[in-house]
């Protein structure tokens, strides 16, 4: 089974995410997990640290204030999208795990323009 797991920012999110990883592993020993996360986060020493690959896209959070800075994060989250929808082509996932609030992608709607 191929997995990506969406998991950035604090251990509070990703460590949930190697939990995830290592019971799918566990279950099968040959399926590929990979992270997706952001090059700012914890997840750029933990992530590597656990064996894991983690591939970055640029994603932000925004303030609640109409600035210069909120438009150019808003531009590189919009962009993002097509990182994340290239990284999701080239790896072919049997399902997608975001793991913030769980959601996931089955392979059946992987598969599908998102």
């Amino acid at each position: 089974m191929k997995v990506i797991i969406a998991a950035a920012g604090t251990a509070g999110h990703i460590n949930p995410g190697f939990a995830i990883a290592s019971k799918i592993k566990q279950e099968e020993q040959s399926s590929e997990v990979i992270f997706i996360g952001t090059n700012r986060g914890l997840e750029n020493d933990l992530v590597p640290k656990a064996g894991y690959e983690l591939k970055r896209i640029e994603v932000y959070g925004l303030k609640k204030e109409l600035s210069i800075e909120n438009i150019k994060k808003i531009y590189k989250t919009i962009r993002s999208i097509g990182e994340a929808k290239k990284i999701i082509k080239e790896f072919k996932p049997d399902i997608v795990i975001r793991n913030r609030w769980i959601h996931m992608w089955t392979s059946s709607n992987s598969s599908k323009k998102i």
